[in-house]
């Protein structure tokens, strides 16, 4: 059926207005249950798919009930539907409550939760309808029930089914002040009105000493939820015992025309207006003040000793007529108006708007299915075939392929032109790990101990400080860390403080070890954070192929198998790979190399340079000609030095070792300890 035809089939139904007539009360009886018949069965359609959850994706025609707290609500409710609710439980107004009435011959009940909402409030991806304990066929185990289901709304962290006992009640699990989930109720019976709709917490505008003030903005945000949707009917209920203005629920709709529109007010306790202001109630009910689109109409309860004794619903239907029928001014109120008074006159008028609403809007509604539905098949062609001649085939070529794939990718996959270098996963896994190996590699060479072979405190022209240091930095690694630097004299003042028994002239090795662990005690941080960050690469990179190999079964548990499996190796390899890296890092804590020849040369070449450094800090002229006048004759004198020594059978000098023929000095023990730690470094990094 095309959505015209649709639109046309529906709209043909005729207003039971148009049932009078000369064509006889036979013909219009029949006509009356045509049209009632023909409105169960659009009531029972939008019944259907608000329990399959619908209304999340598609806005259905809905009644809400709209009031203040103590405004009368719930016995509203009690007199359209003929269910006792729950008093004094301190619950029975802090979820919403979905009332599904529906003509019946027999009468039943039965209670669901429906849970749209997780604990923090956010709507979840696939809501859940379950069923609250089993049906009900007696009225007055209604009342029990639904306080347990609300409680169990109250309390999600707690199996709602331990609130079907009367001895779980008190459980001690935290409540939630207000929830979004509601509990469903679905009543069947011969005086049953047609209709659904939902009952929300009372509009509040202060708490009890220790409540929580957010409580009053919370549910006034529940109540815009529902009452804001376009295709949402209001029952505003408004209490005659208290000023019109006072009660915050008319102020969500007052501003909003197109919400004033869709409407319907009701006034409960007639029976408190206080004497002398029954004029204005009746002037609102007559719709000349405070007016509605949809009007308003007057309802009469039971009082609460009423309630104490156990009225039947039908003794509190006879009350409700006999206060309108000889209580002044409604006894005399005009005919007109008199359809706008009692419980049944709005629940017929209610189920008649809605009925009038779903007709005209079910045809849109089946267009939006039909749209969902064609947007579900395009996308469940993306899934595989429901079945396989061998599963269990299928899942081993699965598991090969990404084997495989993730073998390539360890192994190394070289870029295409069209990756994207800053993506992780298209830039390669080798080349993303061997960043950040680059990066530690830099970092360790960093921690390199800096040593300055000159004193602190010496005054030296800032022009050969600046040469000093240039010429000592050529060892150094760039941007090294702060707190590195280490002066001559300071080296000098350790050796003198750690000599123990040893003969003049010698210092204990542990100086050496000093300056060596400065060195290698940050290693094993930055160790760990290069390690966990090649982890999260390779966690993310994997978890991609995962995705990318199983992603399309991800409703069928076969992603999330495959996910925790990758996880538990992750972890294992996690905790293997920590204790490789920390029995590297102890097997640093005392100094020892193998690389003799590296370790000779670069202590030879560091302690040349260091005491050159330090002769030159103290004002001496160098043999290298840097501060030498004449630099022609000093490189004159060295050359015939050097060949004198040769001549004394010593070959192989370069100038730099003419250095070793300086005189001794009291720093000697200090460079010599510098150079033998920095060598060790340079030996153990470069190595």
């Amino acid at each position: 059926m095309s959505d015209s035809n649709s639109s046309t089939s529906w709209n043909n139904i005729p207003s039971p207005a148009s049932a009078s007539g000369p064509t006889g009360s036979d013909q219009s009886n029949a006509f009356m249950q045509t049209y009632t018949a023909r409105r169960r069965q659009i009531l029972d359609v939008l019944n259907v798919l608000t329990s399959l959850g619908i209304q999340n994706d598609i806005d259905l025609p809905r009644v809400a009930v709209l009031g203040s707290q103590s405004a009368g609500k719930s016995s509203l409710i009690e007199s359209m539907s003929g269910i006792s609710l729950p008093r004094a439980s301190g619950t029975c107004t802090r979820c919403p409550m979905e009332c599904r009435l529906q003509f019946g011959e027999t009468w039943s009940c039965s209670v669901m939760l429906r849970f749209e909402f997780d604990s923090g409030g956010n709507r979840l991806s696939t809501p859940r309808e379950v069923s609250f304990g089993g049906p009900i066929s007696d009225k007055a185990d209604v009342t029990a029930r639904l306080r347990r289901a609300q409680r169990a709304i109250l309390r999600p962290s707690i199996d709602a089914n331990k609130f079907l006992d009367d001895s779980d009640l008190e459980t001690n699990g935290t409540s939630l002040s207000f929830s979004k989930n509601y509990v469903c109720i679905h009543v069947q019976g011969p005086q049953v009105p047609d209709l659904t709709f939902y009952d929300l917490p009372g509009i509040i505008a202060n708490v009890s000493d220790g409540g929580n003030e957010k409580d009053i903005q919370l549910v006034e945000d529940l109540a815009k939820m529902y009452i804001t949707q376009p295709n949402c009917i209001v029952l505003l209920v408004i209490t005659c015992e208290t000023d019109f203005e006072n009660q915050g629920a008319y102020r969500l709709i007052k501003a909003d025309e197109s919400l004033r529109a869709r409407t319907v007010g009701v006034l409960t306790k007639p029976d408190r207006i206080e004497p002398g202001n029954e004029q204005r109630w009746l002037r609102i009910l007559r719709n000349e003040i405070n007016t509605l689109e949809n009007g308003w109409f007057a309802v009469k309860q039971p009082d609460f000793q009423q309630l104490e004794r156990g009225i039947s619903w039908e003794a509190a239907r006879i009350g409700e007529r006999d206060f309108f029928s000889t209580t002044q001014p409604w006894s005399n109120l005009e005919d007109k108006h008199r359809n706008r008074i009692g419980s049944a006159a709005l629940a017929d008028h209610l189920g008649q708007m809605l009925s009038d609403l779903a007709s005209t809007k079910l045809p849109a509604v089946l267009a939006s299915i039909n749209r969902l539905l064609g947007n579900v098949d395009q996308e469940l062609k993306k899934y595989p075939a429901p079945t396989y001649d061998d599963p269990k085939r299928e899942i081993i070529m699965l598991l090969r392929d990404f084997t495989k794939d993730v073998a390539k990718h360890v192994e190394g996959l070289p870029p295409s032109c069209t990756d994207d270098p800053v993506d992780p996963f298209t830039a390669g896994l080798i080349y993303s790990i061997n960043k950040q190996y680059d990066a530690f590699r830099l970092q360790v060479h960093r921690t390199a101990p800096q040593f300055r072979p000159w004193e602190s405190h010496d005054s030296i022209d800032r022009s050969v400080q600046r040469s000093l240091l240039k010429e000592v930095k050529e060892d150094d690694p760039p941007s090294g860390c702060k707190g590195n630097e280490f002066y001559i004299e300071e080296v000098m003042d350790l050796a003198e403080r750690s000599r123990t028994r040893e003969l003049p002239g010698n210092y204990p090795f542990a100086v050496k070890v000093t300056y060596i662990d400065e060195t290698i005690r940050s290693w094993r941080d930055l160790a760990a954070k290069c390690f966990e960050k090649v982890r999260d690469i390779t966690v993310d990179h994997v978890n991609r192929l995962v995705q990318d190999h199983f992603g399309r079964y991800e409703h069928g548990g076969l992603l999330d198998a495959v996910s925790n499996v990758v996880k538990e190796q992750f972890n294992r390899r996690e905790i293997t790979t920590k204790g490789k890296i920390e029995s590297i890092c102890r097997g640093e804590d005392r100094p020892c190399t193998q690389n003799e020849d590296y370790f000779f040369h670069y202590r030879s070449k560091l302690l040349v340079k260091y005491k050159a450094v330090y002769k030159r800090s103290k004002g001496h002229g160098s043999i290298f000609g840097l501060s030498s006048e004449d630099p022609h004759n000093v490189r004159r004198l060295v050359n015939e030095a050097i060949a004198a020594l040769a001549r004394l059978n010593i070959h192989g000098l370069k100038p730099d070792d003419l250095v070793k023929l300086f005189p001794e000095n009291k720093m000697d023990p200090a460079l010599e300890i510098v150079s033998e730690a920095r060598a060790y470094f340079q030996g153990i990094v470069l190595e």
